[in-house]
């Protein structure tokens, strides 16, 4: 036995050609130029003796005045931190021989200022009292995540900005919004390390320039577009 179907007046189906999607990878880049609000400071004492005890007290003082004075400063005491104490031997060397000198006692402080002008006035204070090393300065922002991603929002322009320059000189259509994102962190850029002896700035008042910060952000980006 037969059955028969209802007709349907059925409609064509019409099938674009396929346009072809392509991609362009770009790399952005943003920087922004910030003004420090604090400054780390590693400064630090050694002393040298034949006995180590001796050279372990003589050390264990100079530090203590060393600190006081950072606190007369009103640096509070959560910002001062012990980053290295080290006990070594000091060798002399004569016509090829090893001869024992002593013992060295490095104890070294790094030192947090939130008000950089008053980065001068704590390498003053601490060489008056004692210290014989100041390792460095180093500047850096409190709100570096706020300041990155104004970096951020800049890469991604940059690199939007190149990937229509390109479309446009191969004469294509761009969708200018990337569907993949890949995030490349750099951060900031810090001002380079100061490092000097304390007798270079001993009786002097010391000046130190914070300049600025360089944040950069990086991201690389893939753009969609279509031959027109």
């Amino acid at each position: 036995m037969l059955y028969g179907y209802p007709y349907r007046n059925s409609i064509p189906i019409q099938v674009s050609p396929r346009r072809e999607v392509n991609v362009i990878t770009i790399s952005g880049e943003g920087m922004v130029l910030v003004q420090p609000n604090v400054a780390y400071i590693t400064v630090g004492v050694e002393t040298e003796s034949k006995n180590l005890q001796a050279a372990q007290a003589e050390n264990s003082q100079i530090s203590a005045n060393v600190i006081q004075a950072i606190y007369h400063l009103q640096v509070p005491q959560e910002h001062i931190r012990t980053t290295e104490y080290r006990i070594n031997n000091v060798y002399d060397y004569v016509e090829g021989k090893q001869i024992f000198r002593g013992y060295e006692v490095r104890h070294l402080l790094e030192v947090k200022v939130e008000e950089i002008a008053q980065v001068g006035e704590v390498v003053d204070a601490v060489v008056k009292a004692g210290a014989n090393v100041i390792y460095n300065v180093r500047f850096d922002i409190t709100n570096h995540s706020e300041r990155y991603n104004e970096a951020l929002v800049l890469a991604l322009r940059d690199a939007q900005s190149k990937a229509r320059t390109i479309s446009g000189a191969l004469g294509v259509n761009l969708n200018p919004i990337p569907f993949e994102i890949t995030e490349a962190k750099e951060g900031i850029v810090p001002v380079p390390f100061q490092t000097f002896e304390a007798t270079k700035v001993a009786g002097v008042s010391t000046p130190i320039e914070p300049g600025q910060l360089q944040i950069r952000a990086n991201i690389i980006a893939k753009f969609a577009y279509l031959y027109t």
